[in-house]
């Protein structure tokens, strides 16, 4: 089944330009893709081939040579579907690997956040999330996924075969990406969930066609029931998210209830200073969702001190 690429064209706001200035209304962008009707392909690849590519790629990781093969374009898949999308879909004007780079760091100027923002209602959180300027976190979501392509290291040998996953707050999903580029012949089903932000339209567009992964948006209205069924699942990942929330105990009690038996808890929790997109009552929870999590899971790797940025940690329920 051949897809027409118009009929999930971006929604453009009525200024800007198609370069370094790109003004896309990402909320109404969403509706768009999310009524595609697109046939899936199965995506799994052999033992063999997962363990050579893991290898490989570990290495060039370790000794930073990522960062090498795609500056120089040596390496240039993840440009070629990057570039798809943003002409295609965005309606973006051609670029280079080397026009990449440069736009990465003009949109992040424009991105800056120098003080608090307004969470006061659900409305307000989304709308955060979704300003123009946040086209800037695409870039730099995919730049991180072609520089660190492995993440979460310590899961993987915990990952059974068949297992449900949930990558809550995934953004542009990188555990979801790591699982598809080195672990796909675990067979597992995974769900991605994220507000109708900037990187998680590009993982709609990428993951599209892929069997054994679905996509739900969490929208303003559901900030209490976010994931808008029971289902349970045997690993929940939420890396890179309980900062940002606007209620980390009640999200983070929410979804651990939502873990199957001796089901695997993801997550980290940095320190931040409550400004920008991490928001000050993530901050001022701190404390009490992480005592909240460890009441609840036996942590099998990594660990948590409350006076520290936490690093990845993954918890089995008790």
């Amino acid at each position: 089944m051949s897809i027409r690429n118009d009929l999930f064209k971006a929604v453009h706001l009525g200024d800007g330009n198609y370069f370094d200035n790109l003004r896309i209304d990402i909320e109404k962008s969403h509706q768009a893709i999310d009524h595609l009707s697109v046939q899936k392909v199965r995506n799994r690849k052999s033992v063999l081939a997962n363990l050579f590519s893991y290898g490989v790629n570990a290495l060039l990781q370790k000794f930073r040579l990522q960062e090498f093969f795609a500056v120089s374009g040596l390496k240039r898949a993840w440009f070629d579907d990057f570039h798809a999308y943003w002409a295609d879909v965005l309606g973006g004007r051609p670029l280079t690997v080397l026009d990449y780079f440069m736009l990465l760091h003009d949109y992040r100027k424009r991105q800056q956040h120098t003080k608090e923002l307004s969470w006061d209602t659900p409305d307000r959180h989304v709308a955060n999330w979704q300003d123009p300027s946040e086209l800037y976190s695409t870039f730099a979501f995919t730049r991180n996924t072609v520089l660190r392509p492995i993440v979460g290291r310590a899961l993987w040998g915990h990952l059974k075969k068949g297992s449900s996953v949930l990558e809550y707050g995934c953004s542009l999903a990188p555990y979801y990406n790591c699982y598809r580029s080195f672990f796909s012949h675990l067979d597992c089903s995974w769900r991605l969930a994220d507000i109708a932000n900037f990187p998680f339209h590009y993982a709609k567009y990428r993951y599209r066609r892929d069997e054994g992964v679905s996509f739900h948006t969490i929208s303003a209205d559901s900030f209490k029931e976010p994931l808008g069924s029971t289902e349970s699942y045997d690993v929940i990942v939420v890396t890179t998210v309980l900062e940002h929330l606007d209620d980390p105990v009640y999200v983070s009690d929410y979804l651990l209830s939502r873990l199957n038996t001796n089901g695997l808890f993801v997550f980290d929790y940095v320190i931040s200073e409550g400004k920008g997109l991490d928001t000050p009552k993530a901050l001022k929870m701190r404390s009490e969702c992480l005592d909240l999590i460890l009441s609840r899971v036996e942590i099998i790797s990594g660990k948590v001190d409350s006076a520290e940025n936490v690093g990845l940690v993954i918890g089995r329920l008790r």
